[in-house]
């Protein structure tokens, strides 16, 4: 027996699949209470996620909301960004999305969704974004690999998605600025961050170079 709610979750979950089309296995596993569902997919490569996504963008998360959706019934959360360097598509000054799951207020109950990506206040990122579901969902290329947190590194800016760059930006490699391409083929084991302005400058030359 499926909570209301469920149905509606099964179908974005779909769509997700669908426009990610990368996706090795998609499943629910339905329960009461605290409810949390899984999602699998493939690694995608760097240029994959720039040319699917609708709109990306560097931002900083400014705030979260969870409630109830009146149009599925489910739990959801809205995530608000201050947008700081546009990248790809029409993004104003803030950029709010809306992705399945959440906890409620006032110890009201969670709905978790495995992989879906989280994102806490006062941080920033680069995220790569699906476009937006007729029940106004959207989330990034790949889940938690379409969310890249920016962090300092002394006077550097750095960001990482917890991938490999080597490996995730090796079709691209020749569009590397020199620096950071001479840090990720020197590297003598995984390399998970990368400077945020190279990082940028590969996503728009490759951008560049599709037009």
């Amino acid at each position: 027996m499926h909570r209301k709610g469920d149905t509606g979750l099964i179908r974005e979950l779909s769509r997700l699949a669908r426009a990610c089309a990368t996706f090795a296995a998609l499943w629910g596993a339905i329960a009461f209470g605290t409810a949390a569902h899984a999602t699998t997919v493939l690694p995608l490569y760097l240029e994959e996620m720039v040319d699917t996504a609708a709109v990306a963008f560097e931002g900083r998360c400014t705030a979260n909301r969870s409630e109830v959706d009146a149009a599925t019934g489910l739990v959801v959360t809205f995530t608000t960004f201050e947008v700081r360097d546009v990248l790809k598509g029409q993004v104003g000054a803030t950029h709010v999305i809306k992705q399945v799951g959440g906890a409620l207020p006032n110890d009201g109950p969670q709905y978790r969704v495995m992989g879906v990506p989280r994102f806490e206040v006062g941080d920033d990122y680069v995220v790569f974004l699906a476009g937006v579901s007729s029940h106004g969902f959207s989330s990034p290329i790949g889940l938690a690999q379409g969310r890249f947190k920016v962090e300092a590194r002394g006077a550097a800016r750095r960001l990482g998605n917890g991938r490999d760059f080597r490996d995730m930006a090796q079709r691209v490699m020749a569009r590397v600025p020199p620096q950071s391409r001479r840090e990720i083929e020197e590297a003598k084991g995984p390399v998970r961050d990368m400077d945020l302005e190279d990082f940028k400058q590969l996503v728009r030359g490759h951008l560049g170079a599709q037009r």
